[in-house]
Formats: structure tokens, C-alpha cells, sequence
């Protein structure tokens, strides 16, 4: 009997030997498959800048080939799609196919929110599936690209459903008319925009007329149809080389401390509690902002080289000047110019979707905000919030969240960035006006908003990174929720700012416009001009500038803070 009873023990003791040898082999393996997706990421992306010259030289708009340029995109995005995620690129090329068939044989009145909410609903469904396989979520795979997709048919089908609802005579933001599709586009031409290599792999998005406007260049017959907010292609050869390869040594420079020093200060050791024992309250907050740090570094690497491949193929000049170093590949495309400034400085940063150095000086956390993930905002505010019928703020968050994955932290994060910029509203509203006396006390005040905004963003992004519910607990409450309970007490405590009321007629800006300085930098100043001339003709008439309320009050509710936490917070594309 107790030989018996021995034998049992060695052989359970051997199969928990086994399971653990497979658990850790299991690990090794998908260490090695991470490590190589993010090699032939940056591989492909990097292939994407040559490609984006040579399409430059090859297919010229003096040539008036838009067909060719169009094939040329669309091959290439494929390819690239098959390099990286292989026979998965169906998954892709389904959702993409479906919503050309809503888009185009569907009733205008819902087809728009058909499209949205099949491209979404698509994507989650992988995502669920994704978490049930336990992918390491730098690991490569098909719900990388569904995002960019996502973004892309969801603003053609708004596009197209603005252009239909603008014919019925309905009043809309500038914004909107300028992006507004007058119609579907054909077959190959969707499939180049929705799958062009410039950004299939991890964006940024761009709109349908932007694209088009890369394709076929400033053309009598397009700009012709765009006779009210005509979308012009704006490039400068001379620059765009030296353009790109200064983005390029920034990814160079990214990729090494991705690569090298970042392992050396991993964010998980915060949640740790042998960390937390032995180490005091300083030295952690310390370590947090660097590890956090450096966990951005891989955000910068993708969106910069994406960048770069735009800007060689001619998209992404915007003027001059804005100095980033943020979209190699977009540049090398020639998108992503946008002119030049006072000072006579070319501009490609049309295609840019974050400002590393504005990021990481940021004084407040409206300018932190308004530097990361760009375009990823601008897709939200244009889908979500100048749309949504009510409780715009809540839901654009929420569309945040489901677009960036179905774990926790990310609800946890979105949900307390809402809180967070509450409160940085309240306390500039309340504070600030007592530091404005003199210039040593605005320097003062800048010193105290810099200190706050770098140290509690940290806190904010870590439940985004940690995606164990256990681990995100143990490392707040290693801290006591210090952070959370001040900017509850700063919500409860400072008084709210005024809102006009709907019926309200002053000649302010219209809220739909208010938070898209960021947004739509290229042509800012002429729309606001554009306002407030309207706005006088309306004034001088005797109307009763309704149009000034088209979101009522909860339009004012979101105000440029609130337009950059929705920007991944703390990601677009989660990989390098």
C-alpha cells in the first residue's frame, strides 16, 4: 500500500515537472515569436521607405498614372500584410471587403452606423479570440492592422453619409464638409486606401480625400468637385530627403533605448511586492517615470518610421515649421507635407502622430495630451464625439477603449483619464488666474503644472501597461491611491466652469471646431476666420447663431484636455 501510494506521488510529481517544463518551453516560444515579429516589423517599415522614393520616381503625377500609383500602393500593402501576419491577412481583407459591400449597396440613412459598428464589432470579436489564445500582446498579429482599418472605413462611411446629409441642406462643422466623400469610391481605389503599405501595418489613418489627393495631385477635375473645402497636395522634393533621414536616426535612436535599455527597468517590477518592500516611497515614484518612460519608446519607434514611409512618398508636408521627428515612412511617400512657415521652414508633419520633445516638456496636461497619438484623436472627435446625440465625452472614452483592446486596465485608465482632465480643467480655471500677477509667478505656476503633469501621467498609463487586475491593485495600493484621492478632492472641491447655454447667442466658436486646433493645424486659421465672418453675417441679419449650439452644452463639455486623453492614451499600435 505505501509503495503503492509512493509510485502515485512520482508519477503526479512527474506530470507537474512536465506541465512546468511546458509552461516554461510555452514561454521561451512565445518570447521568440514577439522578438521576431518586432524585427520584421521594423524590417518591412524600414523596406516601406526605399518603396515610398521609388514610387516618388517612378510614378510621378506628371505622369497622370493615378491607376498605377493606386496598384502599386495596394500590391505593396498585401505584401507587407503577408510578411507579417501570412495566411491571417484574410482576416483583414474580410472586415475590409464586408464594409465595402455596406458602403456601397446599403441605404445611405444608417449605412454609416452599420459600417461602424460591423468594423468595430469585427474587431473585437478577434480580439477576444486573441486573448483566449494568451498572444503576448507585443507579439505581432491580425488585430494590429484592424485598427488602422477600422479607423479608415469608418471615416469613409461618415464621409459619404456627410456628403448625402449635406445635400438635404443639414448645417455641419467645417471639419465634417471638408471630409465629406461626394462619392463611393471604386473598387481598387478603396482597396489601395483601406490596404496602402504606407500605413496598413500601424498607421496613422489618413482621410479618403487626403489619399485621393496623393494619388491623382491637384488635378482641375478634383478640385473642381471640392469647390467649397478642397483638400490640395502639398509636397517639396528638395526637403523630403533630408526630411526622412533625420526621422530615421530618430528611429534608430528609439530602437536602442527599446532595445537595450529599456529591458534593464521593466514596468512590471512597480506592481512587484519584493519591490515594494525593499525599496522607499521616492525611489519608486522614480522608477515609475522611467520605466514608463521608456515603455514610450517603442510608440515613438512605429509611429516615427511609419511617418518617414508617407512623408518619401510624397504625403505628410504641412508647411513650415513644426519641428518632429515622427512619420519616416508617410514622409518618404511624399505624405505629410504641409508647407512652409513664417520663418520659411518646410513642414512634413502632416502625418504625425506625436511630438516627442513638446511630449516629455509638457507643462500642463492639455499640451501632454495634444502631442500623443494625434491622428488617433482626430479619428475619435470625427466618428464619436461631433456625432454622438448625447453624453458625448463618456462615449467618445468608451470607443476608446473598445478600440484599443478588451482589457482592464485600459477601462481603468480611460475611465480615470476622464477624472484626471476634469480636474486639470478645474484647477487652471481656479489656480491658474492666481499666478498671473507677475512673470515670475507664471513661471512659478508652469514649474508646479510641469511637476504635477509628469508625475501623475505615470500613474494614470500604468494600469494600460499591467493588464493583471491583481498586480494593477497591489502597486495603487502600494501608494495608497495617493494620486486618485487628490484629483476626486480637487473634483469635488473646486467649483465647475461656466457653460454658455444652448439658447445663448454670443459669437463664440462653435463647439463641434473647439478642440481640433490640434487636429486640424493645416488650415486652422483660415477655418476660424471663415467662423467668425459667418458668424458676423449671421449676427448682422439678425439670426440667432444657432449653429453655435449644434452639440448644446455638452459640446463645450469637451474641450481640447479632453480631446487628447483620447488619444491612446498609451498606445496606438503597442508594438515596435
Amino acid at each position: 500500500m505505501v509503495n503503492q501510494i509512493k509510485a502515485n506521488y512520482r508519477v503526479f510529481l512527474s506530470l507537474g515537472q512536465a506541465r512546468l517544463r511546458g509552461q516554461q518551453h510555452q514561454a521561451r516560444r512565445s518570447a521568440d515569436v514577439t522578438a521576431r515579429s518586432k524585427v520584421n516589423f521594423v524590417a518591412i517599415e524600414s523596406s516601406g521607405i526605399l518603396f515610398g522614393f521609388l514610387l516618388r520616381l517612378a510614378l510621378p503625377h506628371s505622369l497622370n498614372k493615378p491607376t498605377w500609383r493606386l496598384l502599386y500602393c495596394l500590391v505593396l500593402g498585401i505584401t507587407f500584410l503577408l510578411f507579417m501576419i501570412g495566411k491571417s491577412t484574410w482576416v483583414v481583407l474580410l472586415q475590409v471587403l464586408l464594409c465595402y459591400v455596406i458602403m456601397k449597396y446599403f441605404p445611405q440613412r444608417h449605412m454609416q452606423l452599420i459600417v461602424f459598428f460591423l468594423a468595430l464589432g469585427y474587431m473585437l470579436i478577434l480580439y477576444v479570440v486573441r486573448f483566449m489564445k494568451n498572444t503576448d500582446m507585443l507579439c505581432y498579429d491580425e488585430t494590429f492592422p484592424l485598427m488602422v482599418t477600422t479607423q479608415k472605413v469608418t471615416t469613409l462611411a461618415f464621409g459619404l453619409s456627410d456628403w448625402h446629409l449635406m445635400q438635404k441642406g443639414k448645417k455641419m462643422g467645417t471639419e465634417r464638409q471638408k471630409w465629406a466623400v461626394r462619392k463611393m469610391p471604386g473598387l481598387l481605389e478603396y482597396l489601395a486606401f483601406t490596404l496602402s503599405f504606407q500605413g496598413v501595418l500601424a498607421g496613422p489613418f489618413c482621410h479618403y480625400n487626403l489619399y485621393r489627393a496623393f494619388i491623382e495631385g491637384n488635378t482641375k477635375a478634383r478640385l473642381s468637385e471640392e469647390t467649397e473645402h478642397p483638400v490640395r497636395y502639398e509636397d517639396d522634393p528638395s526637403t523630403c530627403l533630408r526630411t526622412v533621414m533625420t526621422k530615421v536616426f530618430a528611429v534608430a535612436f528609439w530602437t536602442c533605448m527599446t532595445g537595450w535599455v529599456k529591458p534593464l527597468y521593466p514596468e512590471t517590477l512597480n506592481a512587484d511586492p519584493a519591490f515594494i518592500a525593499s525599496h522607499g516611497f521616492l525611489f519608486r515614484v522614480v522608477y515609475l517615470y522611467v520605466s514608463t518612460f521608456l515603455n514610450r519608446c517603442k510608440y515613438f519607434v512605429t509611429w516615427i518610421l511609419a511617418d518617414a514611409v508617407y512623408n518619401a512618398s510624397g504625403l505628410g508636408y504641412k508647411g513650415k515649421d513644426e519641428s518632429s521627428n515622427s512619420d519616416a515612412v508617410y514622409n518618404a511617400s511624399g505624405l505629410g507635407y504641409e508647407g512652409k512657415d513664417e520663418n520659411g521652414k518646410p513642414r512634413w508633419t502632416g502625418m504625425t502622430n506625436v511630438f516627442v520633445i513638446k511630449l516629455e516638456t509638457a507643462s500642463s496636461l492639455k499640451i501632454y495630451l495634444d502631442n500623443w497619438n494625434i491622428m488617433t484623436t482626430h479619428w475619435l472627435r470625427h466618428v464619436c464625439y461631433t456625432r454622438a446625440p448625447f453624453m458625448n465625452t463618456l462615449l467618445t472614452f468608451i470607443l476608446s477603449a473598445l478600440w484599443h483592446g478588451i482589457h482592464a486596465g485600459y477601462y481603468i485608465t480611460f475611465i480615470a483619464a476622464a477624472f484626471f482632465v476634469l480636474a486639470a480643467r478645474k484647477m487652471r480655471a481656479t489656480v491658474r488666474p492666481m499666478f498671473q500677477g507677475s512673470r515670475w509667478s507664471r513661471v512659478v505656476y508652469d514649474m508646479m503644472t510641469t511637476l504635477a503633469t509628469h508625475l501623475s501621467m505615470p500613474f494614470l498609463v500604468f494600469s494600460f501597461l499591467i493588464h493583471d487586475l491583481q498586480a494593477i491593485w497591489q502597486f495603487h495600493k502600494s501608494f495608497y491611491f495617493a494620486v486618485y484621492i487628490i484629483v476626486l478632492s480637487i473634483c469635488i472641491a473646486l467649483p465647475s466652469r461656466k457653460r454658455a447655454s444652448p439658447g445663448a447667442s454670443s459669437p463664440k466658436k462653435e463647439p463641434a471646431e473647439a478642440g481640433d486646433k490640434k487636429l486640424v493645424s493645416d488650415d486652422n486659421a483660415q477655418h476660424v476666420q471663415q467662423q467668425q465672418q459667418q458668424q458676423q453675417q449671421k449676427h448682422h441679419n439678425g439670426n440667432n447663431n444657432m449653429q453655435h449650439h449644434t452639440l448644446g452644452a455638452a459640446g463645450d463639455a469637451f474641450s481640447e484636455q479632453d480631446a487628447g486623453v483620447i488619444r491612446r492614451g498609451v498606445d496606438s499600435t503597442q508594438m515596435t
